[in-house]
């Protein structure tokens, strides 16, 4: 296991560009206005004048015989020596009338010509003028000597300059901000993948001292146009939603599948769904995974043990009504035979929910009320799967880990630190917990060749072959609310919950 393999996903990369793509506007714009001071506080513009000239032999036409013209663009090479030694400055300088040559000059042969490209730069523009026109005056003085079957005409001669030559171009502006945008976007994806998350399955595996039980695919909480219009999120319940993809739905079924080998083999019927941090979706995982269970004909009762901050309610749509609020029960507000559970459509799925926050919700923990009523309701539900507080919000969720038979961590991708997520598996175990395995939630199929768009954890691939179910899909493959979701209905909507107090309706309470 190589807890330190960088984990490269292409979907976590995007996502943190995307996330962070104010970070590279604002180098962008940093850049540009790093250009602007400069220009004020930095920047010293130069004017640069230009001749043109050529050499040809003496007493010819300018251009000379094209067969000479290899001869004389050698020569070229020697003048343009010539013009760029001191004593041709200082001469120039004398003609100018100035006490010192204050600019640069610059002599340049054309390539494969016999033409040379004459320059004078300096921080005046009648100043590089000036001091162009003297070097074109004075320079038969000492070139005369160096070749004297060759001379030196002007074809293009110098004019005023009226812009700076070293100005900072538009092209520039773009360059620069090209070069902040890319650092900028490469320091994003460094960081990216760099952070020591869950990225993917294969990470999940190289990194996490536990078992994977399955992995949720990412399913968008927009369904629909009107969702993304209105920027609305609306919860991701497989239950009747023809709006949810059969994937997702499957994702679901498929650790459904584990828990009830976990029940055969072992006896496990009470199950904490708990996470390291909060937005992992815990709760849409706990909801949906005690759907998966009722549509397989199972009794399942879901309690909302996440006190502080329910989620399920929302999840469900359900509303506050008296005698159906779990922690009234709690607090004693109504009695043991006075609440009923909600019994949600037509499925076997009963619903313990709290629809406001109870801050004193660790009470119940302490007289022991939680421990009663998952006992009693083991006794008579198939599964019972509580929704617990994310352990680093609350610390009494390793309370409601040692009362469970096993205890199953959500882990989002790209969300925890791995060290966070196996500090967590430690503290359940050392606090008496059973580990029952982790759920990787929010995966983002792999980009594969030949049209297959991902892998489960078991190596199977998904993806064309599931074609012939649209893009869209109820689980058809276990009936509308599965083959014994009627067997519930004469309990009604709402329904008392079987009695287990064995003639005392206090038993809970005291």
């Amino acid at each position: 296991m190589d807890k330190n393999k960088i984990t490269v996903e292409l979907h976590s990369l995007v996502r943190d560009l995307i996330r962070n793509i104010w970070v590279i506007i604002l180098s962008a714009l940093i850049g540009l206005m790093g250009i602007y001071i400069a220009s004020y506080s930095v920047y010293s513009p130069e004017y640069t004048s230009s001749a043109t000239l050529v050499v040809t032999a003496k007493g010819s036409a300018q251009g000379g015989n094209l067969s000479m013209v290899s001869v004389y663009s050698e020569m070229a090479d020697v003048y343009t020596n010539v013009f760029v030694q001191q004593l041709m400055k200082t001469k120039a300088a004398e003609k100018a009338g100035f006490s010192s040559f204050d600019g640069d000059i610059s002599a340049t042969v054309l390539a494969e010509t016999n033409l040379i490209e004459l320059s004078v730069t300096s921080r005046n523009p009648q100043t590089a003028y000036k001091l162009l026109k003297a070097v074109l005056e004075v320079y038969p003085e000492i070139s005369d000597n160096i070749f004297e079957n060759s001379s030196i005409g002007v074809i293009k001669q110098p004019s005023m300059p009226f812009s700076p030559s070293n100005r900072i171009t538009t092209a520039n502006k773009k360059i620069i901000m090209l070069v902040c945008i890319a650092v900028s976007a490469a320091a994003i994806i460094v960081i990216s993948l760099l952070r020591d998350t869950v990225k993917n399955e294969d990470a999940f595996l190289t990194k996490i001292d536990s078992k994977l039980l399955g992995s949720i695919v990412h399913e968008s909480k927009r369904l629909t146009l009107q969702d993304y219009m209105q920027k609305k999120k609306k919860a991701l319940l497989i239950y009747n939603n023809a709006f949810i993809g059969l994937k997702f739905a499957e994702s679901f079924q498929k650790i459904a599948a584990k828990l009830e080998q976990m029940k055969s083999h072992g006896g496990d019927k009470v199950f904490a769904i708990t996470s390291v941090s909060e937005n992992e979706g815990k709760s849409t995982v706990a909801a949906n995974l005690a759907l998966s269970l009722a549509s397989r004909g199972y009794r399942v009762v879901l309690f909302d043990l996440d006190a502080k901050k329910p989620a399920l309610y929302k999840i469900f749509e359900q509303n506050y009504e008296k005698y159906y609020e779990l922690g009234e029960l709690m607090n004693r507000e109504i009695k043991y035979s006075e609440f009923r559970l909600r019994k949600f459509n037509k499925t076997s799925l009963y619903l313990a929910l709290n629809t406001k926050p109870y801050a004193d919700s660790h009470r119940w923990i302490e007289n022991g009320k939680v421990e009663k009523i998952i006992s009693a309701t083991k006794e008579k539900a198939d599964f019972v799967i509580i929704d617990t507080a994310p352990m680093t919000v609350d610390s009494s969720v390793t309370d409601i880990a040692k009362l469970s038979d096993k205890t199953l961590l959500v882990v989002r991708t790209d969300t925890v630190t791995v060290s966070d997520i196996n500090d967590a598996i430690i503290t359940i175990g050392e606090v008496g917990g059973n580990m029952g395995g982790c759920i990787l939630n929010d995966v983002y199929p792999e980009i594969k060749l030949k049209n297959v768009n991902g892998a489960d954890e078991s190596g199977n691939y998904y993806g064309k072959n599931y074609g012939k179910y649209g893009k869209y899909g109820k689980y058809g493959k276990y009936g509308k609310y599965g083959k014994q979701a009627g067997k519930y209905e004469k309990y009604g909507r709402y329904s008392y919950f079987p009695d287990t107090s064995d003639g005392d309706e206090n038993a809970v309470e005291d």
